[in-house]
């Protein structure tokens, strides 16, 4: 995802609008991600202001996502923006990236938003029930007859004194 800012030199103030659409290459970068369903869709602008290229886009792809719950796959579609400040050389007032040459590269910066809007918990639908602690039969399709009561062991002690046979 390079841009060539050529247009852009030497001309303060010089706009140059942005469209790509790209598929992303590797799914291991991207934490819960299966797969992309569709590929990376950008659109924005690149703006000169005084030697700054100034970025303002938004960006959009659909992926496949494991439900924490009961590991069914869901597709969720995924809405970012990326704002970011290019300059060939840093400065002390701005926080800029810096780049070299006549390209700024932008797939760290879309892996970057990407990774902002992917979900930390995914659930299949809001009652889903899970898979069973015990045998690992998805809930969702029915009951097991396992006993999934867990008693900790640090209580046992406690729960002798409630036993029925014995007097306290």
């Amino acid at each position: 995802m390079k841009i060539d800012i050529t247009p852009l030199f030497q001309r303060n103030g010089a706009v140059l609008p942005l469209e790509f659409t790209e598929w992303e290459d590797g799914n291991s970068d991207y934490l819960g991600v299966v797969e992309f369903v569709e590929p990376v869709k950008i659109e924005g602008t690149l703006k000169n202001e005084n030697e700054v290229f100034v970025l303002e886009a938004k960006g959009g792809t659909e992926v496949l996502l494991w439900c924490d719950r009961c590991l069914a796959p869901v597709r969720k579609e995924l809405c970012f923006e990326i704002k970011e400040r290019f300059a060939h050389t840093g400065s002390e007032n701005e926080e800029t990236e810096t780049f070299s040459g006549d390209q700024i590269d932008l797939a760290d910066f879309v892996k970057r938003g990407i990774m902002e809007v992917l979900p930390m918990k995914v659930v299949c639908r809001e009652d889903c029930k899970g898979l069973c602690p015990v045998c690992g039969k998805d809930l969702n399709k029915g009951d097991c007859d396992c006993d999934t009561t867990y008693r900790d062991p640090r209580f046992e002690s406690l729960r002798a004194l409630f036993n029925d046979d014995e007097e306290v």
